[in-house]
C-alpha cells in the first residue's frame, strides 16, 4: 500500500514537509527549509530590519543550493549504477531530520541566536533533508505531484474543479484529480497545524513524527528494485 508508486506517498511527504517547515518557522527564526521560496521572501523583509536573522536566511539559501547540486549529481549517478533505491533515500532523509531534532532539542537555538552554532547546525540538517526530498521528487518520484510547494497543486485543484463542470465527458478523470490534489493539500495543512500544536508542548522533539513517517516509508519499500532517474 505504501509502495513509492502509490498516490498516498506524496500525501505523506507533503504532511512531513509542512510539519518540518512550521517547526523551523517557530523554532529557527522564521526560516523555511522545505518551501525555500519562503526563505527568500523572509530574507527580503528582514534585510533592512533584522540583519542577523537575514544572514541566517542567506546561509539557508546557500546550503540549499549546494546540497541540491550534490544530491542531484549523486542520486542520478548512483541510480544509473543501480546502487541506491528510494528505500535508502527515505531512510537517509529520516536520519537527517532526526539529526535536526537532536541538535535543536538538546541545544537551544532561541537562546543562542540566529547565528549560533546550534542554530546553524540544526538548520543545516533540516535544509539538507528537505533538499533531498525535493531531489527525490524531481528524479525518482517525478510521476507524483510536488510535496514542498503547494502553489501548483492548488492551481491544478482549481482547474480540475473547473474542468469537472465544463467538460462532463471527462468527469471521472477530473474527479480523481480533484480528490488527489485535495488530499495532498489537506495533508500539507494538517502537518503544519499538528506541528504548530505540538511545538507548544514538545518543542523540537515533535519532529519524531515526520522521522517516524519517513522511516516507515523507507522500511516498506522493496529492498532491491530497478530505479530510473
Amino acid at each position: 500500500m505504501l509502495h513509492h508508486s502509490r498516490p498516498i506517498v506524496p500525501v505523506l511527504l507533503a504532511f512531513c514537509a509542512c510539519f518540518i517547515d512550521v517547526v523551523c518557522i517557530l523554532g529557527l527564526f522564521h526560516t523555511f527549509t522545505a518551501f525555500i521560496t519562503g526563505t527568500l521572501v523572509v530574507l527580503c523583509t528582514e534585510m533592512f530590519h533584522q540583519a542577523e536573522n537575514a544572514a541566517l536566511k542567506v546561509f539557508v539559501l546557500a546550503v540549499f543550493f549546494a546540497s541540491t547540486l550534490f544530491w542531484f549529481a549523486s542520486v542520478t549517478r548512483l541510480v544509473q549504477k543501480n546502487r541506491i533505491t528510494v528505500r535508502h533515500l527515505f531512510a537517509l532523509e529520516a536520519i537527517l531530520v532526526a539529526a535536526f531534532m537532536l541538535v535543536a532539542g538538546l541545544g537551544d537555538p532561541a537562546a543562542g541566536g540566529a547565528l549560533s552554532a546550534v542554530t546553524l547546525t540544526a538548520v543545516s540538517f533540516s535544509t539538507v533533508a528537505m533538499s533531498l526530498q525535493n531531489v527525490i521528487m524531481l528524479t525518482l518520484l517525478n510521476r507524483h505531484v510536488p510535496t514542498t510547494v503547494m502553489t501548483g497543486n492548488t492551481l491544478k485543484l482549481v482547474l480540475g474543479i473547473a474542468d469537472y463542470f465544463t467538460h462532463p465527458e471527462t468527469r471521472p478523470g477530473s474527479r480523481t484529480l480533484i480528490r488527489h490534489q485535495a488530499l495532498v493539500l489537506s495533508a500539507f495543512a494538517a502537518g503544519g497545524l499538528l506541528a504548530s500544536f505540538l511545538m507548544t508542548m514538545l518543542g523540537f522533539w515533535a519532529l519524531a513524527i515526520p522521522v517516524a513517517l519517513l522511516m516507515l516509508l523507507a522500511v516498506v519499500q522493496p529492498v532491491h528494485e530497478l530505479q530510473t532517474a
